[in-house]
This record gives structure tokens, C-alpha cells and sequence, in this order.
């Protein structure tokens, strides 16, 4: 399936899989952003509220969600295994976790949610914009995670395509109700900021909608009949669980990282944390290029272990750190064109137009870290080594990012360079593991052969 004589068909593959990815990606990011500039046009207050939301709102979503996304490499691997007969049971499997997880996250949202704002000390109008903006998002968390499962099953099928279509579709969909809902029109209240968290809800409906019509009519999807009745089997729970929850620790690692350290300066003025937030927004755009490739190696290499090919294995991941590399490149490139214009996209207001033009030169340094570190995790998770990662994680984001932010911050009063600073020491440090078990594991798969010889 994911074949290739030489580096230049190899090439082929990766890239003919990877390209739905990254577009993808992009476009599901961009549209999020679109609301998040719709928002800061409307006032830096509302960008900033809305931002604390995510920053409470994204860690849960994305921990939660990265349970279900485990499906992609243990199907991807039942395929290198020619075991499809499994395809449609742990499929299923994974429907009635995500349709558990929507019902425990909805009532946990709606009962915390405003507790937990309430703790963090915020601006009055910061606070309220980030409330509202939770119990919004609580709308569409059932869709969201069964869309998420319908769509990485036909990633791990190899059908990226597929994706990318759907997202494409979503963007008009996502801009339509953002922008009436929060300037209020076509009929639709003024919410302000917090009328984005609708926005999203909403198309999340739609795209689980065109998901499940996919499913029943796509002839390479619809031949597993994923949605003939079948009782729930706890004993697939334990695989599922077994890759799924350090995946989503890892996910948790990562994205409560993020928000901590943006919560950190949730006690600045509103200059500050909109043009932080808005720095780190472009700076989730630019990840997209790394995920990708992260995503397409996961894929591929768990294909291949599957197969027990490990020499093709390690011909994909040593091609997915060279292209993870490549991103890094090009988002520097484009920091250094455009720092002056970004912050435009965000915010009329001068002072968060300047001081996000100087944040967004620490994105270059982050993104030269975060492309080597992800496309290594991508090679990894496809070998399901996944505690690893969550160790070289916690080492890299907590014990010296963190650490190191908290310090230059709060003990030195370096103010927000000092986060920025920290975090990419952090990341540094995060690749730096990663490389190391990769070598590791590498060195252990080896023997194990020569040992088999």
C-alpha cells in the first residue's frame, strides 16, 4: 500500500497522502482564526475573552479528542496486518466512546465552567466573554467528537482526501455564523466574541452530517457497515484505552502547556494578552505544517509495522523528519516577510499591533523546534510508542519550560519575552527526548533482527 523502490517514490507516497493533510489543516485552522480576527475587530476585550476561553476550551477538546483519534494508527495497522475483519468492530467501539465522552464533557462544562473562570482573577469583561463562550462551545461537543471518529477512520483507510473535502466545505459554513452571530447579522443576535463558540458549534453539526453520508455511501467506507447494531465489547476497550489515554496524555501535555502559559499573564492589561494571544494564534497556524506530516508519518509508518517492514519504516521516518524540517522553513520565511502585516489580521488597536509584530519573531525559534519534535512523535505513535513521548513532554514543556518562563518572568521581570524565551528552551528540550528514545528503539528493533537472523 505504502510501497516505494527509491526515496523518490517514497517521496510520491508520503507526499500524495500528506497534501490532504496539510490542507486540512490549514483550512480548519484558518477558519478558527477567522473568528479570532472577527473577534479582535470587534474589541481587543472580546479577543481576549475569547482567547482565555480557548485557552480553558482547547486542552479539554483536544485531550479528550486525541482518545478517539487512536483509532488511525491501531486500523492502520490492522491493514498492515491484513486483519480488515476487525475494521468494523473497533470502529463502533470507538462511536460508543466518543458518544460517552460528549455526555461526561457537556455536563462537566456546564457545571465548572464558570467556577473555574471565577478563579483566575480576569478583567470583569474579560471573564464574561470567556463564560459565555464555554457554555456556547458546550453545544456541539457531541458532534464534534463523532465527526472526529468518522473522520480519522477514513484517514487510517488512507482516504485523506476525504477530509480535506469536507473542511473545505465547512470554511463558508464557519465565516456565515461567525460573522452574524458575533456582529449580529442575517438576523442572528449580537454576541460579540463569544458568538464564534456558536459558529463552531454549528459547523461541527454540518460536518458530522456530511461524515455519516460519507460513510453510507463512500464504496470503500460503506463495505465495513460500521453502523450495523452491535453491542458495546468492553474487551476492545482495553486496546483502545491502552494506546488512547497516553495519546491523550501526551495531547494534554501539550495543550495545558499552552494554556498555562498563557494564563500566566491573564493578570497583565488587555494590551498584552491580546497581543500575546494573537502571537500564539499565527503560531498554531504555522504548527499546522508540522502536524501534517506528523499525522501522514503516523499513518504510513504504522502501516508498515503492521507488516513488520521496519527497514521501509525507517525509510518513511527519516523522509518525515526531512519534510517536518522543510516546514520549519517556510514558516520562518514567512514570519520574516510578514511580521509587520500580521498583526493587522487581528486587532486595529496599535499598541497590540506592535507588540505582536516583535512576539512573532519567537515564532521562529519555536517553529524550528516543533517540526523536528513533531515528526518524530508522528513516527513514533505509528510504532505506538506513545509513553515516551509523554515523558520527553513533561520534561521539555513542564520541568523547563515552565519553570524557565515562570522565572524569567516573575523573578527576573522580563515580562512576556521571557515566556516566549522559556517556551522555546522547552521545546528544545522536547526534541531532544524524542531524538534520544527514537535512537533508542531503533537500536533495540536492530538487535531484536539480527537476533531473529
Amino acid at each position: 500500500m505504502y510501497q516505494g523502490d527509491n526515496i523518490k517514490e517514497r517521496g510520491l507516497i508520503f507526499i500524495k497522502l500528506l497534501l490532504p493533510i496539510l490542507i486540512y489543516q490549514v483550512v480548519s485552522y484558518s477558519s478558527g482564526m477567522i473568528g479570532t480576527f472577527m473577534a479582535g475587530h470587534y474589541s481587543p476585550t472580546d479577543l481576549a475573552g475569547v482567547s482565555m476561553g480557548v485557552n480553558i476550551w482547547n486542552p479539554i477538546m483536544y485531550t479528550l479528542n486525541a482518545i478517539v483519534l487512536a483509532i488511525i494508527p491501531i486500523v492502520s495497522q490492522l491493514i498492515g496486518k491484513n486483519k480488515v475483519e476487525s475494521i468494523p468492530t473497533i470502529v463502533r467501539q470507538f462511536l460508543y466512546i466518543a458518544i460517552l465522552i460528549s455526555v461526561i464533557l457537556v455536563v462537566a462544562l456546564n457545571t465548572l465552567a464558570v467556577p473555574v473562570v471565577d478563579s483566575l482573577g480576569m478583567e470583569e469583561g474579560i471573564a464574561k466573554i470567556t463564560k459565555d463562550y464555554l457554555y456556547y462551545e458546550s453545544f456541539g461537543i457531541l458532534s464534534i467528537f463523532l465527526y472526529v471518529v468518522l473522520r480519522a477512520f477514513m484517514d487510517s483507510l488512507g482516504l485523506t482526501r476525504l477530509s480535506m473535502i469536507m473542511m473545505i466545505v465547512s470554511v463558508p459554513i464557519n465565516v456565515f455564523f461567525a460573522y452574524g452571530f458575533i456582529f449580529g447579522k442575517f438576523g442572528m443576535p449580537e454576541l460579540g466574541g463569544a458568538g464564534n463558540a456558536i459558529a463552531v458549534s454549528v459547523t461541527y453539526m454540518m460536518l458530522f452530517f456530511i461524515a455519516l453520508m460519507i460513510t453510507i455511501k463512500h464504496p470503500e467506507i460503506k463495505k465495513y457497515k460500521v453502523f450495523e447494531r452491535e453491542r458495546v465489547k468492553f474487551k476492545y476497550w482495553k486496546e483502545i484505552f491502552k494506546l488512547g489515554i497516553p495519546i491523550a496524555l501526551a495531547t494534554a501535555l501539550e495543550t495545558v502547556v499552552f494554556s498555562t502559559l498563557s494564563l500566566m499573564v491573564s493578570r497583565f492589561d488587555t494590551t498584552v494578552i491580546a497581543s500575546h494571544q494573537a502571537a500564539l494564534n499565527f503560531s498554531g497556524f504555522l504548527y499546522t505544517l508540522p502536524v501534517s506530516v506528523a499525522n501522514a508519518a503516523t499513518i504510513i509508518i504504522a502501516y508498515h509495522v503492521g507488516a513488520k517492514d521496519y527497514k521501509m519504516a525507517r525509510h518513511y521516518t527519516v523522509l518525515s523528519v526531512i519534510l517536518g524540517m522543510c516546514s520549519s522553513s517556510i514558516a520562518g520565511i514567512i514570519v520574516l516577510l510578514f511580521d509587520k502585516k500580521i498583526p493587522y489580521l487581528y486587532s486595529n488597536d496599535s499598541g497590540v499591533i506592535n507588540l505582536t509584530a516583535h512576539l512573532l519573531l519567537f515564532a521562529i525559534g519555536f517553529a524550528i523546534c516543533d517540526s523536528f519534535a513533531s515528526a518524530l512523535a508522528g513516527v513514533l505513535r505509528g510504532y505506538k510508542k506513545v509513553v515516551p513521548i509523554c515523558v520527553a513532554m513533561f520534561i521539555g514543556y513542564y520541568l523547563v519550560g515552565i519553570t524557565t518562563s515562570y522565572f524569567l518572568v516573575f523573578k527576573k521581570g522580563i515580562g512576556i519575552d521571557g515566556l516566549w524565551i522559556g517556551w522555546i528552551l522547552g521545546l528544545g528540550a522536547y526534541a531532544l527526548g524524542v531524538l534520544l528514545y527514537y535512537l533508542f528503539m531503533r537500536m533495540n528493533i536492530n538487535n531484536k533482527i539480527k537476533l531473529a537472523k
